[in-house]
């Protein structure tokens, strides 16, 4: 595996898109002057919702998945714990100590992390006789610890922004009146239905929702941006990327190989997988909470913004750790 070609197609083709559509929202906001609070309503009432429902609903994974399930439970439990030990060392207050739960916790598994796993098991050196026989474990992997991601990011994520900033008995009320915590629970529920939603009507708009979001998203993130003086270097930034980009893959590796030794033989696929699925940078969504939430929500772009450039050089370094650590 060539890395400079690995930093290169992560570059080109995970994160020119995102900069390209967050690039637009810049220049449209500057230009136009967009409303952030309707593009933030848009966002979590109507696209989101349909985006994680669909997901959901169209996810495939078995019993196959539980390990790599309790793996990302256990990983995201003790980035929790992490975020919140670092948070009140470093004196923050709650609801910045919320806020950096969230950006360290929440990854952008779903669209970069597909991509990536895509990508690393498609091309050598996990390519035998001209086959890519690893492919589809790796996808699945990716999914099982998308799945939880997006439950819990999408709910716990809302309840912990607003914690920070309401008393636990409002930031739950806001919880409960967001659409997503009622999708989560009907798609997975629908998912077990003796029939195929994908013949009902409604599907096809939810489905038109649901390819909205990631343009929508982008757009408001820029807009967000343009309103925000962005400083990669200040150092709440950079230890909140650090925390996400390099200590939480190293939890995923000892996480790993703590199940392997207390519960047996690990897929080295799957083992691999899930190093580089908490290699990736904080959700793009985390941003769009703490806007939504109006909980330190220039702190959260700015953990964003950082974790998605710096992760080109550090995601390369823990793909090829994870190869070495988990050997086929």
């Amino acid at each position: 595996m060539n890395v400079f070609t690995l930093i290169g197609h992560i570059f080109m083709n995970s994160m020119m898109p995102i900069f390209m559509l967050i690039g637009l929202g810049i220049v449209l906001d500057r230009k136009f002057k967009l409303d952030l609070y309707t593009l933030s309503k848009l966002n979590f009432y109507i696209l989101l919702p349909s985006f994680v429902f669909r997901a959901l609903y169209e996810a495939q994974f078995g019993w196959d998945s539980l390990e790599i399930v309790l793996c990302a439970i256990t990983v995201l439990f003790l980035n929790y714990l992490m975020a919140g030990i670092v948070g009140k060392s470093a004196n923050y207050d709650q609801p910045k100590t919320a806020t950096l739960k969230n950006v360290v916790m929440f990854n952008n598994c779903g669209n970069m992390g597909v991509a990536l796993a895509t990508f690393v098991f498609t091309n050598v050196p996990y390519i035998i006789d001209g086959q890519t026989p690893y492919a589809s474990l790796g996808l699945l992997s990716v999914v099982s610890i998308m799945v939880i991601q997006t439950i819990t990011s999408n709910t716990f994520g809302f309840y912990q922004a607003g914690v920070g900033r309401l008393t636990k008995r409002d930031a739950l009320s806001v919880v409960l009146h967001m659409p997503m915590i009622y999708a989560v629970p009907i798609s997975l529920l629908l998912k077990l239905a003796p029939f195929d939603l994908h013949h009902f009507f409604a599907y096809a708009p939810l489905s038109i929702f649901a390819n909205a979001f990631v343009g929508v998203a982008m757009l408001a993130l820029g807009v967000q941006i343009n309103r925000t003086s962005l400083n990669f270097w200040k150092k709440d930034v950079l230890l909140a990327s650090s925390l996400r980009l390099v200590a939480s893959p190293l939890l995923a590796a000892a996480v790993v190989i703590i199940f392997i030794h207390v519960y047996g033989p690990f897929h080295p696929i799957a083992a691999q997988t899930i190093v580089l699925t908490y290699s990736v940078p904080s959700a793009i969504n985390m941003a769009l909470i703490a806007i939504e939430m109006k909980n330190n929500p220039e702190y959260a772009t700015q953990c964003v913004m950082a974790t998605t450039v710096l992760s080109a050089v550090t995601m390369p370094l823990f793909i090829t750790l994870a190869y070495f650590l988990f050997p086929l």
